[in-house]
C-alpha cells in the first residue's frame, strides 16, 4: 500500500496547499497579461511567482545554498514544507527523491550558452544533498506529463521494496526560452484561458512548485496515518501519432483511462481531473477519450484557468489540489468554462460541486505522444503484496562514433546517418529529427529488427541520458537572441528530451509506456536499478542510455528486455 502522507504547493496563489485551495474556492486567479516580460516582443498571459519573495524566503531559514539557482531554491522550499509536515528524516537511506521538470534551469542559457547548471540530474542531486540524502534521485522529464510520470516512478520504486519513502517534487519557472517556444506554435492565448469552452483560443503558462511525500506501508500491523491518500492505479501510454499533436481518436488517454478503470469502479469515482489546456486539439482529444472510456457523464474538471499550464509542476499540484478538495467533499470548478466546445460531452462546470465519493483520477497529455494517469482514494486498510519480476536481456546494441555493435558483434563503422542508409533507408522523417532522436531511433531499429510488428504494440520505452536535449536547447536559444529573434516551432519541439521516445513509438506503432529519465553520469548499474524499480508490467522493454554531445561524442547503449512476473 502506497500512501500520501504530506504535501505542499508554492504558487502565485499561495505558499501552502491549504492557502492555494482556499484561493481557488474563492475564485481567485493571478493569471494576467504581461507586456515586455523576459524581453519578449509579444504580450503573453500567465501567472508568475514573485522571484524576490522566493529568494527572501530561502535566505530567511536556510543554511548555505549560495550556489543554488532560483529553480533549485523553489524546489527545496516546497520540499522543506512537506517534509516538516510529516517529520520525515529525509537523509535516511530508505528515502528517495524524485524530481519532475520539463526544462529546469534552461533560462540560464541566455547568459552562457554552455552553462553546466542546466543539467537536470545535477539539480536533483543538489536538492537531495541539501537534505543530506545520498541516494541517486530519479529525474522524470517527459514534457507535460512529467508530474504524473514522477508519481508513477515513485510508486513503483516504493512497491519494489527498495525504499520506504519518496519525496516527489515538481517545478518549472517560465522564461524567454519556454514562452517563445509556445508562442511559435501559436498555442498561447493573450487572455485568460477557457478550458473546454467553445470560445477557447489557447493556453496560458504558469509557475509553481509542488511536493508529494509518499510512504510504503509494509505490513498490516503498521498504522495508516489519518487523512492520508492511497495510490490505486496508474498508466502511461504513447499514442504513436505525432510528436507535437494529440491523437484525433484520443488513443493514448483512452488506453490510460481503460487501464485505470480495470482497477477503479467508475461508480466510485468522484471526478476525473483533466489536462484541460484550452487548446483546440487537446480539449477535443480528452472529450473523445472520456467518451470512449464511458466517462462522459462522470464529473470532470481542469485547473489551468487558475494557474495556467505549470509544465513539470502541473501533475503534482493538480493531484494535491484534487486530494484536498475531495477531502473537503468538493469538486473544484473549471475556471473560464461557459459553454461546451467539444464534440462529446464533458461533465465540467464553472462552479463548485459537492460529492461524498472518495476516489479521483488525474490525467495528463503532452508532446511526444505522451499520456499518463494516476488514481488515488482515501486510505483503507488493504495491503497489496509486492509484485516481483525477472528481466532477461534478449538483444543489445551499442552505437558510438567509432563503431556499432549488435549483441556484441560489430556490424558497422558508419555515422548515425550512414547507419540509417545501411539498415533503414525508407523513413524520410528521419532527416527531420534532431541528432538525439536519430541516435535513439537507430538503436531501436536495430534492437527491434527481429521482433514482428504485431508484437511491438505494448513495448515500453524507458530511456536515460545526462544532457537531456541540451544540444538542441542551445541551438534554439540562438534563435531567440535579441539580434536574431525568430523562434522555430520545428526546433522547439525537439528541446524536449522525451521526443526520442515518441519518435520510436510512432515508427513502430508502439502504444506502450514511454518515459525519459536523467542521470548525472552514465552508470549501467544505476540504470539497471532504476529500471527494475520503475518499469511497467510490459512483456518487452526497450531501455538504456542514449546521449548526444557532438558528431564525435555520442553513445547509445540500449537493451531489449523480456520481463516475467515471479509467482
Amino acid at each position: 500500500m502506497i500512501t500520501k502522507i504530506a504535501d505542499n504547493i508554492i504558487s502565485p496563489l499561495g505558499l501552502t496547499s491549504e492557502e492555494n485551495l482556499r484561493n481557488i474556492i474563492d475564485g481567485e486567479s493571478i493569471i494576467c497579461r504581461h507586456e515586455g516580460a523576459f524581453g519578449l516582443p509579444e504580450i503573453f498571459c500567465g501567472s508568475l511567482i514573485d522571484r524576490k519573495m522566493i529568494s527572501d524566503m530561502f535566505a530567511s531559514h536556510s543554511i548555505g545554498g549560495e550556489d543554488l539557482t532560483l529553480f533549485e531554491k523553489l524546489c527545496i522550499l516546497s520540499a522543506t514544507e512537506a517534509i516538516s509536515e510529516c517529520s520525515l528524516q529525509a537523509e535516511n537511506d530508505d528515502v528517495v527523491f524524485v524530481l519532475s521538470s520539463t526544462k529546469g534551469n534552461v533560462d540560464l542559457l541566455k547568459d552562457n550558452i554552455e552553462d553546466s547548471r542546466c543539467y537536470l540530474a545535477q539539480s536533483a542531486k543538489k536538492i537531495a544533498a541539501y537534505f543530506g540524502n545520498g541516494n541517486t534521485p530519479i529525474v522524470a522529464s517527459n514534457a507535460c506529463i512529467s508530474g504524473v510520470c514522477a508519481q508513477i516512478a515513485a510508486v513503483r520504486a516504493l512497491s519494489s521494496g527498495k525504499y520506504r519513502y519518496a519525496v516527489v517534487i515538481g517545478c518549472d519557472l517560465l522564461s524567454r526560452f519556454i514562452i517563445s517556444g509556445f508562442q511559435s506554435f501559436k498555442a498561447l492565448s493573450q487572455d485568460p484561458c477557457k478550458p473546454f469552452d467553445k470560445d477557447r483560443i489557447g493556453l496560458n503558462l504558469g509557475e509553481a512548485a509542488g511536493t508529494l511525500i509518499l510512504e510504503k506501508v509494509r505490513s498490516k500491523k503498521e498504522e495508516v496515518k489519518s487523512n492520508c491518500w492511497e495510490f490505486i492505479a496508474c498508466s502511461n501510454h504513447n499514442d504513436a501519432n505525432h510528436i507535437s499533436g494529440p491523437s484525433r481518436t484520443g488513443e493514448g488517454s483512452y488506453r490510460v483511462l481503460s487501464d485505470i478503470l480495470e482497477v477503479v469502479d467508475k461508480d466510485d469515482l468522484a471526478f476525473v481531473n483533466l489536462h484541460g489546456t484550452a487548446t483546440a486539439y487537446n480539449d477535443e482529444m480528452e472529450s473523445i477519450a472520456l467518451h470512449r472510456a464511458g466517462l462522459g457523464d462522470t464529473p470532470a474538471n481542469g485547473l489551468k484557468g487558475f494557474y495556467g499550464h505549470t509544465l513539470g509542476a502541473a501533475g503534482i499540484i493538480e493531484t494535491i489540489l484534487s486530494m484536498h478538495a475531495l477531502g473537503n467533499g468538493i469538486i473544484l470548478p473549471t475556471r473560464g468554462f461557459v459553454e461546451k466546445g467539444t464534440t462529446y460531452d464533458i461533465a465540467v462546470k464553472s462552479e463548485i460541486r459537492h460529492t461524498d465519493k472518495k476516489t479521483f483520477i488525474k490525467i495528463l497529455s503532452g508532446f511526444g505522444g505522451s499520456n499518463a494517469g494516476i488514481a488515488y482514494r482515501k486510505c483503507t486498510e488493504e495491503r497489496p503484496e509486492i509484485v516481483k519480476r525477472t528481466f532477461e536481456t534478449i538483444a543489445e546494441v551499442r552505437i558510438t562514433p567509432e563503431a556499432t555493435s549488435l549483441n556484441g558483434e560489430e556490424i558497422s563503422n558508419n555515422s548515425i546517418t550512414g547507419l540509417y542508409r545501411q539498415f533503414v533507408g525508407d523513413y524520410p522523417k528521419f532527416f527531420k529529427m534532431d541528432y538525439l532522436c536519430k541516435l535513439g531511433f537507430m538503436g531501436a531499429e536495430l534492437l527491434l529488427k527481429d521482433i514482428p510488428v504485431q508484437e511491438r504494440e505494448n513495448i515500453a520505452v524507458i530511456l536515460f541520458n545526462r544532457n537531456g536535449s541540451l544540444i538542441t536547447d542551445r541551438n534554439y536559444q540562438k534563435t531567440i537572441a535579441d539580434d536574431n529573434y525568430f523562434p522555430s516551432p520545428a526546433l522547439f519541439v525537439y528541446t524536449l528530451a522525451n521526443i526520442v521516445t515518441g519518435e520510436i513509438a510512432i515508427r513502430n506503432k508502439t502504444y506502450g509506456e514511454t518515459s525519459f529519465y536523467l542521470l548525472d553520469e552514465y552508470n549501467p548499474k544505476k540504470i539497471e536499478d532504476i529500471v527494475k524499480c520503475v518499469a511497467p508490467a510490459s512483456p518487452l522493454i526497450l531501455t538504456g542510455w542514449v546521449d548526444y554531445n557532438s558528431y564525435s561524442d555520442y553513445l547509445a547503449e540500449l537493451k531489449l528486455l523480456k520481463t516475467k512476473q515471479v509467482e
